[in-house]
């Protein structure tokens, strides 16, 4: 069977590019359709279509995140990742203005990064490595509520689940709830919120 996702990456750090290019394509469900070490370069394998593309971006560097917005001008419909070093809170808020769909730290596991990756493009939400997951909410809890305007009660505690990084199964088990109810609730959220996906509602809160 051949893999279900075409994966890019963008990476100057050759070591890193390849072990992390080798990982990726040892998974089954994923294939590496271009991989290179700089934004221009990677410009004309766009028409291979990937479906996620990995962004590596060294610390201190504003080039990068600058490209974010170039690329997705390209590939609308292509999901980002930030791969980095970098902690800085201004750079993560940076990176998701321009259009990241996820940022993860390069001292991430390969195969948890994998993982992840997969996990993005199933259930299409946001990749977010543990410890910036935990700044982000802290940083947001009680600080930046969503808009829950005619959300029922229980749509605001499935919408928190969500925002806590739970997938719809655990959700529907924590809740005692089938999944297709999780997943109607779900319809009923995004339309009261004028969204579409869950990387929407996890940029709605984050940013």
């Amino acid at each position: 069977m051949s893999p279900r996702f075409k994966i890019g990456v963008i990476e100057e750090d050759t070591n890193y590019r390849h072990e992390l290019v080798l990982n990726i394509s040892r998974h089954t469900d994923l294939s590496v359709c271009l991989h290179t070490a700089t934004t221009t370069a990677a410009q004309s394998f766009l028409q291979q279509q990937p479906h996620l593309l990995l962004l590596g971006m060294p610390p201190g560097t504003q080039q990068q995140i600058d490209d974010i917005k170039v690329l997705k001008s390209l590939q609308p419909a292509m999901l980002i990742v930030v791969m980095t070093a970098d902690e800085d809170p201004q750079v993560i808020q940076q990176a998701f203005d321009k259009g990241a769909d996820g940022y993860i730290l390069k001292t991430d596991l390969f195969h948890n990064i994998t993982r992840k990756l997969v996990h993005m493009l199933e259930y299409d939400q946001p990749v977010v490595s543990q410890q910036l997951f935990r700044y982000l909410l802290y940083r947001n809890k009680g600080e930046k509520p969503i808009p829950q305007t005619n959300l029922t009660k229980k749509e605001k505690e499935i919408t928190d689940l969500v925002l806590e990084g739970l997938p719809y199964k655990s959700i529907a088990a924590k809740l005692n709830l089938s999944l297709n109810t999780i997943q109607y609730h779900m319809k009923n959220i995004f339309y009261k919120l004028g969204i579409k996906t869950k990387s929407e509602l996890f940029k709605m809160f984050y940013q």
